[in-house]
């Protein structure tokens, strides 16, 4: 009886784990550089929405939109500065987080006040 040893991979079989490798890798290095900006995009995308839906219910007045808007365009530039070296310090983290936070409030204080079209 035989004894199975290991055997030699062939020459197609490690070209086909080199072409599978590579789109793999790309995959996994694109959800990196997405996961590293996404903390800080998801939270602006849900305050938009929260802002048009504040506009078509009528809970945010013309005025109270462009304010809103203006704040959201002034973290969306802090964000790009913050990112423009290509990594987020905890500190530039954190200025953003405390900005989408003040933007939230700011948002949520807009829509429940008693002024309406």
């Amino acid at each position: 009886m035989k004894v199975k040893t290991l055997k030699q991979e062939s020459g197609a079989s490690k070209m086909k784990k080199m072409v599978l490798g590579i789109p793999v890798g790309a995959l996994i290095l694109g959800t990196v550089t997405i996961a590293m900006a996404g903390p800080f995009t998801w939270p602006e995308g849900r305050q938009q929405a929260r802002i048009y839906q504040g506009v078509n219910s009528g809970q945010i007045t013309v005025r109270e939109y462009r304010l809103l808007e203006r704040e959201q365009g002034i973290i969306e530039v802090h964000r790009q500065q913050a990112w423009s070296d290509g990594r987020l310090t905890p500190r530039e983290a954190c200025r953003l987080t405390r900005e989408q936070n003040r933007a939230s409030r700011d948002v949520w204080r807009v829509k429940h006040n008693a002024i309406h079209y």
